[in-house]
This record gives C-alpha cells, sequence and structure tokens, in this order.
C-alpha cells in the first residue's frame, strides 16, 4: 500500500520548492539511504515513519499510499496507510487490544460500546460509509453476514405471513442465536426485530393496495401506475430483507448512546433555526461520537459565542437509516423530543415555518380546483356521471365500460373511442353540469381568506385544473375574501385536448408561461394524485391538501413530501409574512421565525 512513487513525488513538490532526500531523512531522523530505499521501493517504511514522513511533507498519511486498489482494503490496511499501529487506535478510543482486534478482524464491538465507528472514521480521515466498506472487507465479516442471511430471512418473514400479528421475542431460539452472533443480548435483537416487521407489514399492506388499483383501478393509465408502484414497493421489500444483517452490522458499530442520539434528533428537527440551534450548542460540544455526523454552522447575525452546528449529510443519513430502531430501544427519548419541538416552535405547528418558506421563495401560487377551493359536484356526482355516460352513448361514444364517479375521468376515457367533433360536444354538455353547479358551490373553509391573504402580496395567483374555465370564473364571481374585494386569478382549464389533463403537465407549463413566473419558483396547492404528478412532471413545488390520513398516504406515495390537513394550515403560515414590494421576495415578519 505504500507508495515510494508517492513519497518522491511529495519531496518534490514539498513547500516552496523541492525537498532533498538528505534534508527529508534529517527531519524524520533516518538516512538519506533509507530514504532512498523508501522511494525505490526496497524497504516498506513502519506506521510510525510513514506518520513522521507526513508530518514533514505537512501531508495526511493516506496521500503516501497507492490508493489504486483502496476500495478492497480491510481495515488493517487502511490503518497501517494512516501511520497507525493498533495500540495508537486503542488508545484513542479506549479500547483494550483484545477488543480492538475483534473490531479490525470481525467487525464486533462490545454492547455498550457507543459510536465507535463516528470515532474510528475521525481518526482514520475517512468518512463513515467508507469504514464501513473497509470492514465489510473482512473475510470473518463476509462469513458472518453471509451465515445471518438465512436465519435473519427465516424470522422475518415467518412473523410477515398473512394474518400473523405476531412479532419476534427474546425467548426465541432463533433470536437468541442470531443476537450472540452479534454480541449484543436477546431482548435488543428482539426490539429491533419487531420494529422490522412493524416496517414490513405497513410496506406489505401499501403493496396489496396498489395491486388493487392496479386490477380494479378506472382507467388503463391508473392500473398501469399502480402496477409500477406495486412492483416498486415489492422491490424496496426485497431489498430491506436482504440488507438485514449488513444493516445490523452497521448499526451495532456505530450505535449512539441515549443522550447522543437525542442530540442528533434535535439537530434533525431544528435544521438551522438558529435559536434550536443555540440551544443544543453545548451537548453537541462535548460528544465526541457526534463528530461525522454534524458539521458547523457560521453564525451570521448572532450574537458572539459557542460555536454552532447542524447536522450533516452523514447525520442524516445516520438518522433517516435508523430512526426506528432508535426509537424502538430508547422510546423514552421520544418525550424530550416532543418538548423540544415545542419549545423550538413557540407554540404553533412545527409545520409552519418550513410552509412560510415556500411562500416566501415562490413567486406563483397555482390552486388546483375542485377539492381545494370547492367541493363543485360534492353529493351529486354520482348523478352527474350517469347522465354523461348517457350523453356519452347518444354521441356513439363508448363509455359502457367506465364504472367510476368522476365525470372528468370519464371524459378522458372515451377520447380513443370517437372523433375530436364528439369528444368536444361530449365536453360542452359536462361544461353545462359544472357552470351550473358552479353557481350553487360553496367555497371550502379557509379558501376565500387564504387567496384574499395572498392577492395583497406580491405573488402571481392561478387556477389550474382540468374542470371547465367557464365553471372557475362562475365560482370566483361570488367569492368574496375578508377583504371584499375578489382576488384576480388566472384560470386555466380543461385543454381542448383531454389527454393534455393532469397529471399531465400541460396547463403548468402554460400558466407559467402566460404569467411569465419561473417553475423553480413556482408552488402549486392540490388534493389529488394526478396534481401531485403534475407538480412533480413540472419541476415546481407541491403542498396536498387531504384531511384523512390515508389520502395523505397516497399524496406521499405519489411523491408529495408535504401534506397539510386544512387551508387553514396554509392561511396560518401565510399570515405571518411580510409582504416586500413587488417584484421582490417577501420575507417572515420579525420575531415570528
Amino acid at each position: 500500500m505504500f507508495s515510494g512513487i508517492r513519497l518522491r513525488q511529495a519531496r518534490s513538490n514539498a513547500g516552496a520548492g523541492a525537498l532533498s532526500a538528505e534534508e527529508l531523512a534529517e527531519k524524520v531522523g533516518a538516512t538519506k539511504a533509507q530514504i532512498l530505499a523508501y522511494e525505490n521501493g526496497q524497504r516498506i517504511p513502519d506506521p510510525p515513519r510513514i506518520r513522521q514522513l507526513a508530518d514533514a511533507l505537512e501531508i495526511p498519511p493516506l496521500e503516501l499510499a497507492n490508493q489504486s486498489g483502496m476500495r478492497s482494503w480491510q481495515l488493517a490496511d487502511l490503518r497501517r496507510a494512516n501511520g497507525l499501529r493498533a495500540s495508537d487506535l486503542c488508545a484513542s478510543l479506549g479500547l483494550k487490544p483484545h477488543s480492538y482486534r475483534r473490531l479490525e478482524t470481525a467487525g464486533l464491538t462490545a454492547e455498550g460500546r457507543y459510536g465507535l465507528s463516528q470515532r474510528l472514521a475521525v481518526a482514520l480521515g475517512v468518512s463513515m460509509r467508507a469504514l464501513e466498506r473497509h470492514l465489510t472487507n473482512a473475510p470473518a465479516v463476509r462469513q458472518r453476514l453471509e451465515t445471518l442471511r438465512r436465519p435473519l430471512t427465516a424470522v422475518i418473514e415467518e412473523h410477515l405471513q398473512p394474518g400473523r400479528t405476531s412479532a419476534p421475542q427474546a425467548a426465541d431460539q432463533a433470536v437468541k442465536e442470531i443476537a450472540a452472533c452479534y454480541t449484543r443480548a436477546a431482548t435488543t435483537m428482539a426490539r429491533i426485530l419487531k420494529q422490522e416487521v412493524v416496517t414490513l407489514r405497513e410496506m406489505r399492506h401499501r403493496q396489496a393496495l396498489q395491486a388493487a388499483a392496479a386490477f380494479y383501478g378506472a382507467t388503463a393509465e391508473e392500473q398501469q401506475r399502480a402496477r409500477r408502484r406495486m412492483e416498486g414497493e415489492e422491490a424496496r421489500i426485497s431489498q430491506l430483507i436482504s440488507s438485514l444483517p449488513r444493516r445490523l452490522d452497521s448499526f451495532f458499530r456505530s450505535q449512539l448512546a441515549p443522550a447522543s442520539w437525542e442530540t442528533l434528533s434535535q439537530l434533525h428537527l431544528a435544521h438551522t433555526k438558529e435559536r434550536a440551534l443555540t440551544m443544543i450548542a453545548p451537548a453537541v460540544a462535548q460528544d465526541c461520537a457526534l463528530a461525522p455526523l454534524i458539521r458547523p454552522l457560521e453564525r451570521r447575525s448572532l450574537e458572539p459565542g459557542p460555536g454552532l452546528y447542524d447536522i450533516s449529510r452523514e447525520g442524516q443519513r445516520h438518522y433517516l437509516s435508523f430512526k426506528h430502531w432508535y426509537q424502538a430501544l430508547y422510546p423514552w427519548v421520544d418525550d424530550s423530543l416532543r418538548h423540544f419541538q415545542q419549545q423550538t416552535a413557540a407554540g404553533e405547528p412545527p409545520e409552519l415555518p418550513w410552509l412560510r418558506q415556500c411562500f416566501t421563495q415562490s413567486q406563483t401560487i397555482l390552486f388546483s380546483f375542485d377539492g381545494i377551493l370547492c367541493r363543485l359536484f360534492a353529493g351529486n356526482v354520482r348523478s352527474v356521471s350517469g347522465h354523461l355516460v348517457q350523453a356519452a352513448g347518444s354521441l356513439q361514444l363508448d363509455a359502457d365500460a367506465y364504472g367510476g364517479a368522476d365525470p372528468v375521468a370519464l371524459l378522458r376515457s372515451v377520447v380513443d373511442s370517437g372523433s375530436p367533433e364528439q369528444v368536444r360536444r361530449l365536453d360542452s354538455i359536462l361544461t353545462t353540469y359544472e357552470t351550473a353547479a358552479a353557481r350553487r358551490a360553496e367555497p371550502l373553509p379557509g379558501a376565500a381568506q387564504l387567496l384574499g391573504a395572498l392577492s395583497r402580496g406580491p405573488w402571481r395567483l392561478a387556477v389550474v385544473t382540468d374542470h371547465a374555465t367557464a365553471a372557475v370564473q362562475t365560482f370566483l364571481t361570488h367569492l368574496h375574501p375578508d377583504n371584499g374585494r375578489t382576488p384576480q386569478l388566472g384560470v386555466f382549464g380543461r385543454p381542448d385536448d383531454p389527454r393534455l389533463m393532469k397529471p399531465h403537465p400541460h396547463a403548468i407549463f402554460l400558466a407559467t408561461s402566460r404569467l411569465g413566473g419561473d417553475r423553480s419558483r413556482t408552488l402549486l396547492i392540490g388534493e389529488s394524485l394526478a396534481d401531485a404528478l403534475a407538480a412533480r412532471a413540472a419541476g415546481v413545488q407541491f403542498i396536498g391538501v387531504a384531511a384523512q390520513q390515508s389520502h395523505a398516504r397516497r399524496l406521499k406515495e405519489a411523491g408529495a413530501v408535504n401534506v397539510v390537513e386544512t387551508l387553514t394550515t396554509l392561511l396560518a403560515a401565510v399570515s405571518r409574512i411580510k409582504y416586500a414590494p413587488w417584484g421582490e421576495q417577501p420575507s417572515i415578519t420579525p420575531g415570528l421565525r
């Protein structure tokens, strides 16, 4: 691994000019002949000498190694390339020699030895992912992972059988044997495996829902999308089960103590809130196990004080990968985290700060119509669908196969069964029903107030919908916000070609083009899967509105990251924003962060 060629190159580039072999020898207490022997590959320096050479040349020891085959190195190779002996790492990690040897050769740590991977990664100057790769290259680790794959899979799949509600128990013989292989208590292993079973059961339930949609969806397009999601869920389930031995190995080496896990969770929850990070700073500064999981944060406008930290990419990966396992092992930490959220949120719902940021970063705000501003057909939707089916039949359009209750979806379903003129006539009939319903439709709670609040700000506002433009305009004429005036909204209704309706991004593209907005600073507020998919296809921000958890879950499965229960939540966020002059970015009112 040591490279004489790289030593010669480093010596030639040292400082302001080349360093002679004799000068380097003097710096490290060696002879010129020894330095030349190192460079010519005749001798390999021991780890202390590698570190002396690196220090003299003012470079990291790894710069003196041939890194072409680094991915296949074991931990011992990485240690020696860093100029360290096993005893050096024993001292820095506080391990006895036999404990370190077991870590280096078999990747095993004793229960209660917290954060060893993090501290070892810092000592060796590599990322945690790279460290895990070097550890997994050890033959003993590979053999253990392969040996445990079958019993772990058997235990998990046994409890995933249809109708089973049981979970792995500490008294189970298989659980005891698996725990012994990881040098962990059976109770610890049982809690983790129970949580894994719960997670996989939820995924199997989602897969079953997608399977139902794949067979019974209203259209072939919906069935095809559901089939893709079903297959994707199956792939994720298989990957989770097959990767369980490796994930357990990695977790036990990097497991944080309860206090460290609480601090990392607080950093995740706080993100870049300066007040919250100020509260956490003392705990972070004193916890060496968090070193690779955090990053320094510039104080900016803060008063001088202790250094601040934010969660790093490595920390986010650790948090998201093992959150549920920590919750199973340290359930009491959740109560403390809820209290922390209450303190940092200053008495407001935790999603409001993020929602304010969504609005302040946007130039254009688009609304879906039915389900967001009103319920267009309310309880009359099946009657309208029935009349539309009859009208389609009179126009010789094949609507017999459509069994849904969405008139707009029915219009889409007959596009390929008739001429453009027939489809336009059916569209006209649907428009008549929609316009009549729009005269009676009542705005949903918070809709008028939200539009009124936004109309006072610098945003461009519009409605993008699969309903008729005339129906939306009719509804808006009797919409009276708190400020007594009808908000000025652009309306981009159903296109002439129904195939361009959502989830096609046509309406969003048209709106941003006509309004002159930047799609990267456009926000769509919608409630349907089609809205979420159209936003993703157009590359705009999306906020879903879903009162029911099942609906919210479906939106998130379609790619919606942010879902709220009602428009009043959005109104609460907008009401805290201080409006800037037109064309400038609005800001959050001071003191309301």
